[in-house]
Parts: C-alpha cells; sequence; structure tokens
C-alpha cells in the first residue's frame, strides 16, 4: 500500500458499490433522458466465442453521431469477443460506455497478424467520455506472457489525445501489457477501479500514463506482475492517492 493511504480496498468495494447502483439508474432513466444503445441491438451474440467485433464498432459509431447524449451498453452476464478495434471520436455529444457484462481479447497474439500489435481496446480523439458499469474486460493476457521476449505486445484499454475522461468502476483482468494507458491526455478520472493480473505477468502495469496531464488516480486496487502506476514523457499534475498496491513495483516515474 503507498504510505500514508487510508484502506483503500474498503474503499474501492463501496466506490463499486455505488457505481453500479448507479449504472442501474442510468439504465433505468436512459429512455427519459438519453438514447441507450446495447451491443445486442447491432447483432452481437455474447457468448465469449462468436466474433462481436463489427457489433461493437457498429453501436459506437451510432453512439457516436446520436443528435442525443447516447449511452453504450454492455449488457451484464454476458460476454463479448471483440478483435483489435479503434474507436474514434469527435462525437456529437458525451458519451458513455457501460460496461455492464465481459469484454474478453482473442486468445491468441496470433489473431494480430496484419494488424498494429500495440493495440486491443483504442480510443482515440474522444472528448468527455465515460466508462462505468461494474463489468469486466479480460485482456487474456496468458500467451502474451509465454511470449513476451519475442513481440511486441498490445495495451488493454489505449486512450490517445482524448479529453476529459473519466474510467471508473470496472474490472481490468490479466492485461498482455499495459491494463489502463492514456497518451496525450488532459483532464482524466481513474478511480474505484480493480485491476489484477498474476504476480510473475510481465509487464503488467495497472495504469500508464504518456505525456499526459491533469490526472487524477484515486481508490483504485492494483494487484500486477509490474508497476501500479507508471508514467513517462512529460506527465505533469498527476494525483495519485487511496491505492491498494501489490503484488507490484509501486508507481514508477521516469
Amino acid at each position: 500500500m503507498v504510505p500514508g493511504a487510508r484502506t483503500p480496498a474498503a474503499s474501492v468495494l463501496r466506490g463499486l458499490v455505488a457505481v453500479v447502483g448507479a449504472a442501474v439508474l442510468c439504465f433505468s432513466g436512459a429512455a427519459e433522458a438519453r438514447v441507450l444503445l446495447t451491443l445486442d441491438d447491432f447483432g452481437a451474440v455474447g457468448d465469449g466465442i462468436a466474433n462481436d467485433t463489427q457489433a461493437f464498432v457498429d453501436a459506437w459509431t451510432a453512439a457516436c453521431g446520436s443528435e442525443e447524449q447516447a449511452v453504450l451498453a454492455v449488457p451484464v452476464a454476458k460476454a463479448y469477443r471483440i478483435w483489435p478495434v479503434q474507436l474514434s471520436g469527435s462525437c456529437k455529444k458525451k458519451l458513455k460506455l457501460l460496461i455492464a457484462g465481459t469484454i474478453v481479447a482473442p486468445a491468441s497474439p496470433d489473431e494480430w497478424a496484419g494488424r498494429e500489435p500495440m493495440k486491443w481496446l483504442y480510443i482515440y480523439g474522444v472528448d468527455g467520455l465515460s466508462v462505468s458499469g461494474g463489468g469486466t474486460i479480460d485482456g487474456v493476457g496468458q500467451e502474451w506472457w509465454a511470449r513476451s521476449c519475442k513481440r511486441k505486445k498490445t495495451q488493454a484499454l489505449h486512450f490517445e489525445e482524448c479529453r476529459g475522461v473519466s474510467v471508473q468502476g470496472v474490472t481490468l483482468q490479466n492485461g498482455p501489457q499495459f491494463h489502463l494507458s492514456f497518451t496525450r491526455c488532459v483532464d482524466v478520472k481513474a478511480n474505484f477501479l480493480r485491476v489484477v493480473a498474476p504476480a510473475d505477468s510481465p509487464n503488467t502495469d495497472g495504469i500508464h500514463l504518456n505525456d499526459s496531464s491533469r490526472i487524477q488516480i484515486t481508490d483504485n486496487l492494483i494487484s500486477t506482475g509490474d508497476d501500479c502506476v507508471s508514467m513517462v514523457g512529460n506527465c505533469s499534475d498527476v494525483r495519485v492517492r487511496d491505492i491498494s498496491c501489490g503484488p507490484g513495483h509501486g508507481i514508477s516515474c521516469c
């Protein structure tokens, strides 16, 4: 645990309960105030086996282009296998991505053949995006770790050139490399997250920052094989507090 921290594990649990409760309210009130779209609306199967990538892309495109604020939902109790994908802005309204179920990566690194190896869920140029819902993003990194010296590894959830991003109340697990990363982003909140991977999984940083500013990382439980939080490049105004860190290598800054 970071010196001086309170009991973040309990804090994270309370936060997750609050976030999941908010997600339920979001579902129930979405028809009144927002456009609610689900992956199933666009043909996703959600059995953890079928390739649901195109449904995810189509749902994102519809939500991002909506004239009203949209909630894009990954339904609870279902698993959606998503191949490497880029989700881009700019969106017409602020967008909420509500992950109540599970998003699962392809199991084999060979599925990245012909694709950018460093990207799985890649979000570019989106402002005002909020990610929540109490669900799970599973990077299925086991085969990547076994080949760690042989190839570049993908990052699980990666934001680039985004502003006003909030990621809260979800679990990120078994990332091939970094679980949650931000490059050239401004005004970011990452809180009430559970980030987990085996202690011997290589380079599985919990949260990674590169050339980003005005960052708040609070009330997170991070247990991985590398840094809990890492920073490189020209990062500034970064606030990290109430982190349960371990196993892991602590907080690094270069």
